[in-house]
């Protein structure tokens, strides 16, 4: 790009908002005493097509989903530790004040995102925030909704493990090493499994707040699986939402390649290349999880 171009979208961009990343643009917004908006959050593993899903999302009318935020994990850590309490209750801010705080910041952030996109609500889609769902809960109450996403547990593992090199010592899964020493993908199963028992519990304790979806049906028949989804979360169903691939998403922390697939492509059953023998030693440890979900074990 010449001198010349690089300075006119300099000044374009100070004409019609805030430049924060290449190739995307977030427009500044006026918040001035605007009532917060309905917060989401798509919930899923790692490598479970939680990006696809985010896609979809944003390409609803009334929608908007960032990329990855990770923020609230901070947040998080300052809300559950008891040192932090003590100090901010010395200076005036009880556990109602500090959640009021906490919502009016976290919630701020994204409203002013989604705002910024002219849409009316935000999810969030962050795979780690499987970990913060207690704060989450506690930060946004029971207006929140979840979107509830599971992929078949072995394709979940085969896929973390080849994003890590296949190292034991490398990803989420690097903290079951010492179990299974020989087999990152073991290591990633038993991480899914951890991971889908903590989204399960939620589930079960928030039945009103969570719509469980599954990427391998989604993904092979949208207009049978997204619509329920949209009405559950009060929206009308809008077919453009198929048509992901053609809408302009803001790029940051996750996988976006999907996008070069231009439409609804199923990656299903890639553990059926490994040996039986670590395909058998792989049901062993995701097998219950995969019967409470509805799996073929």
């Amino acid at each position: 790009m010449s001198l010349l171009n690089r300075l006119a979208n300099k000044v374009r961009n100070a004409a019609t908002g805030l430049q924060v990343r290449e190739r995307v643009i977030v427009k500044t917004v006026e918040r001035g005493g605007t009532e917060p908006l309905k917060p989401g959050f798509i919930i899923g593993v790692y490598r479970s097509g939680t990006t696809l899903l985010r896609y979809i999302l944003d390409s609803h009318p009334h929608i908007a989903v960032p990329p990855e935020s990770n923020f609230l994990l901070g947040l998080a850590e300052t809300w559950r530790s008891e040192w932090y309490r003590k100090g901010l209750q010395g200076v005036g801010v009880d556990d109602e004040g500090l959640r009021q705080r906490m919502r009016e910041f976290a919630g701020g952030v994204f409203d002013d995102y989604a705002r910024a996109k002219g849409k009316r609500r935000w999810f969030d889609k962050t795979p780690s925030y499987i970990d913060a769902l207690d704060f989450i809960d506690d930060t946004f109450g029971r207006e929140c909704r979840y979107i509830m996403l599971y992929r078949h547990g072995l394709d979940v593992a085969n896929s973390m493990a080849k994003m890590h090199g296949n190292d034991v010592r490398k990803g989420p899964g690097r903290r079951f090493a010492e179990e299974y020493p020989d087999s990152a993908r073991l290591t990633n199963a038993r991480y899914w499994v951890e991971q889908c028992e903590k989204m399960l519990a939620f589930e079960a304790a928030h039945p009103d707040q969570c719509f469980r979806i599954l990427y391998e049906q989604y993904s092979a028949e949208p207009e049978r699986y997204l619509p329920p989804m949209f009405e559950f979360l009060g929206e009308a169903w809008d077919a453009e939402v198929l048509n992901f691939s053609d809408k302009q998403h803001d790029f940051g922390l996750q996988d976006s390649k999907i996008l070069e697939k231009k439409g609804f492509v199923p990656n299903v059953n890639t553990y059926e290349s490994w040996p039986q023998e670590e395909v058998a030693r792989a049901w062993e440890i995701v097998g219950p999880a995969m019967e409470k979900l509805g799996y073929e074990v």
